[in-house]
């Protein structure tokens, strides 16, 4: 089976804030129905042709949960139930195995690394493992690893989600509190250490 292209996005762009929100809960509704049935009805074994690469239909229904998590916190901030969501184990790990791969391999071309460099990178949050990143020039890798060595320096976030692309969310009904747009992390305040040697180096 496949999914639909972003076109589908092209009615709710012409809503109002109001009957936006409407749409949205009425479809997380809908989308909640659709995995039940297909946890119940499919082989997980079963294959969704979506963005241009084949997931299984577990991965589909646990991908749209991150989805909705962290786009709640780009909505309402460091809330109580943001973060116990945000700190899940499966949510890094989704991030880093099943969607920072595919997202990393197809990003590596534009590091433009020199035939003799090579990129490593470490995000850090307290308390888990860290997210190891790895490039030259004709590999990509991302995993999880112990922590080692101290970090080189403290992350500062971008003002908004302009480096993922992502939409800007539709104003909260009346009466509801907004935070301001937060970006999209998913892992608290973190420090990063980057190792990118220039041509010659050791």
């Amino acid at each position: 089976m496949e999914t639909r292209g972003f076109d589908r996005e092209a009615p709710y762009r012409r809503l109002s804030d109001t009957d936006l929100w409407s749409a949205f809960l009425r479809n997380c509704a809908h989308l909640t129905d659709i995995a039940a049935a297909a946890a119940r009805d499919l082989s997980p074994d079963t294959e969704i042709v979506w963005t241009g690469r084949t997931v299984t239909a577990p991965f589909f229904a646990e991908h749209m949960r991150e989805e909705l998590i962290l786009h709640r916190w780009d909505l309402t901030g460091d809330d109580r139930t943001a973060v116990r969501a945000l700190n899940e184990p499966w949510m890094t790990e989704h991030s880093v195995v099943s969607v920072g791969r595919p997202l990393l391999a197809r990003g590596r071309s534009a590091l433009a690394l020199a035939p003799d460099e090579r990129f490593v990178a470490r995000l850090r949050t307290p308390g888990t493992d860290d997210v190891v990143l790895t490039a030259d020039t004709t590999t990509a890798g991302i995993r999880l690893a112990a922590p080692e060595g101290p970090p080189r320096s403290r992350a500062t976030p971008p003002p908004d989600c302009s480096s993922c692309g992502a939409a800007v969310p539709p104003t909260p009904p009346a009466g509801t509190a907004r935070r301001a747009r937060r970006p999209c992390a998913g892992r608290g305040p973190s420090s990063v250490a980057t190792d990118r040697p220039r041509p010659g180096s050791s």
